[in-house]
């Protein structure tokens, strides 16, 4: 595997399990922080260090699209889109929406998702994330990535023809959010965008490895700084991270830790897709028990554990249940398999 798909499978799975620690419920604004050293740990990680997971996986994907040319055969675009976003986004969510409907109609249970009594919008919003997350609520992310996917010709022509005039109106819709609810989280436009630069324009992305741990430093005083004044807007730390995140990255490759995270990156997807079902109940699980478990050891163990069982579900499925599996997740090729035999880098990002 060459340094930079390593990277990217780092990347990815780390970064993936930052999002199932970000979903351990229940969630607290950070304006409702409270004193103690447990709280701001847990602020430091849900609130600013794995907010930015996102933004960087978009950044990755924004970079492997453009790096391949998709842009520029939309016909194709759209179908390997189709299978590789929409289909797992519908896969894992539509069930969840089905049950959640079964739930409220014999039970009257009352989740954050009301689908009963029916209502079109609310109903569109929970199967397809419309204007607002899908029931299977990381899948919003999908949903953005599959729309930046179509946008892609156009971002694509801006990135040829006039790279940073494209860089300053992506930088205005997002900071004015003039596209409203077309990207849920419109900092994704910018490091989408910013990822088709790298790509287009060839970058050196081992330009600023020589600074990975003045890079590293920076990003955890600027996660800090969000826990510290209580920020609540960190679209700022977002459009950042990925500037900072991947050359700090490059301490990991080529170590025996990052090969171990890199051979995982093959579990990631199925990871993304499955964990908000299982911290769920994990979550009506501890709410059950009660006092024999401190919510500290909770919060620690159950992004451990789920992520334990779901790499290990993943692992028997693909051997066991190769061809639906396969369907289910858009039969995605391993970024280090696709850059490594692909000299244009034709893989894209599985998340």
């Amino acid at each position: 595997m060459n340094p930079t798909g390593q990277r990217i499978s780092i990347l990815r799975f780390v970064l993936i399990f930052g999002v199932v620690l970000l979903h351990v419920p229940p969630y607290v604004p950070i304006s409702e922080l409270e004193p103690g050293t447990f709280a701001w740990v847990k602020a430091f990680f849900q609130h600013a260090m794995f907010r930015c997971s996102v933004p960087v996986l978009t950044v990755v994907s924004g970079y492997l699209l453009f790096r391949s040319g998709l842009d520029l055969d939309y016909g194709k675009l759209v179908q390997k889109k189709v299978r590789t976003l929409l289909v797992p986004f519908l896969a894992f969510n539509l069930p969840l929406v089905a049950m959640v409907v079964l739930l409220q109609v014999q039970f009257d249970v009352s989740i954050s998702t009301q689908l009963v009594p029916f209502d079109w919008a609310t109903m569109l919003d929970a199967t397809l994330g419309l204007a607002a997350p899908p029931v299977n609520y990381p899948l919003n992310f999908l949903r953005d990535l599959f729309v930046l996917a179509l946008l892609a010709p156009l971002l694509g022509w801006l990135l040829r023809r006039a790279p940073w005039l494209g860089l300053a109106l992506v930088l205005v819709v997002a900071l004015e959010n003039l596209d409203k609810e077309l990207v849920l989280r419109t900092e994704m436009l910018v490091t989408f965008y910013l990822g088709g630069l790298a790509a287009v324009h060839r970058w050196n992305l081992q330009a600023w490895d020589r600074f990975a741990w003045p890079c590293l430093a920076l990003f955890v005083a600027a996660c800090a700084f969000v826990v510290e004044t209580r920020e609540e807007n960190t679209v700022w730390l977002g459009m950042a991270a990925p500037l900072l995140v991947w050359p700090a990255a490059s301490l990991l490759v080529g170590t025996r830790l990052g090969g171990w995270l890199a051979r995982l990156s093959r579990h990631s997807f199925f990871l993304f897709l499955t964990h908000s079902v299982v911290l769920v109940v994990a979550w009506e699980a501890f709410q059950h028990l009660g006092e024999p478990v401190p919510y500290p050891l909770f919060w620690v163990a159950t992004p451990v554990l789920a992520t334990a069982l779901l790499v290990g579900v993943h692992a028997l499925g693909t051997r066991h249940l190769t061809g639906l599996f396969d369907l289910l997740l858009g039969a995605r090729t391993a970024p280090r398999d696709a850059l490594n035999q692909r000299p244009v880098g034709a893989a894209e990002s599985r998340a």
